[in-house]
This record gives structure tokens, sequence and C-alpha cells, in this order.
């Protein structure tokens, strides 16, 4: 229901089944594109993963503390924790987005194959 709302939304207010195959092509391209950049968002944030570990791990190396103990304290540390529930949101959106992409990309093989099997069928008789 929500996705069928989510499509409603963005293809002025008409139903799916009433859409023609040229503007699902354009509602998958723009889903597709919106994949893409939340995507890209996803990945920049798990490329930086590392890195914000790293800087949780440096808060708190004072040249006393072991390696382990540094690590744990890191794991544990309020802005690495936000960081990990902001990659953890970007990878949802993206998932979601890229749910929404494979729906129109679907929906447009299966009215595709609709009006080919009408095309044939106009054709027997």
């Amino acid at each position: 229901m929500a996705v069928q709302q989510n499509q409603r939304d963005n293809s002025g207010g008409r139903a799916p089944e009433k859409l023609n195959l040229e503007e699902i092509v354009h509602l998958a391209n723009k889903a597709g594109l919106e994949y893409a950049e939340a995507k890209k968002i996803a990945e920049r944030l798990e490329l930086l993963k590392a890195t914000e570990r790293s800087r949780a791990m440096e808060r708190y190396d004072d040249g006393k503390r072991s390696e382990a103990r540094i690590k744990r304290m890191a794991e544990t540390d309020e802005q690495y924790i936000r960081f990990l529930e902001n990659l953890s949101q970007a990878r949802g959106e993206c998932e979601k987005l890229k749910i929404r992409y494979e729906s129109f990309k679907n929906l447009f093989e299966a009215r595709r194959s609709v009006l080919s099997y009408q095309k044939a069928e106009m054709k027997l008789y």
C-alpha cells in the first residue's frame, strides 16, 4: 500500500495501472537518479567509516591507554555512534530508493508484456 501511494505521489496522482509506458520510463529515470544519488552518499559514508573510527580513537589516545582500550572507548564515542547512525540511515534510504526504482522497471516490463500480448491477440482476430 505504501509503495502504491508513493508511486501515486510521483505520478501526478494517477494510479500505476493508468500510466503509459512513456510516463513509467520518466518515473523510472527519476527514481533511478534518486537511487544513484543516495547510493553515492551511502558509499561515501562507508568509505569514511574507518576514518571516523580513527578520529574517535585519537580523542582517547593519551599515550597511557592500551590500543584495545582506546578502540573500545572509540566504539562507544557519541560522535562515532552518530556517524554510524547516519550511515545506517543512508543505507536504508538507498535500499528504499532501489526498491522504488526496481518497481518502476518491473511495472514497465509488465505493461510492455501486456501491450505485446494485446497486439498479438488483435492480429489473431
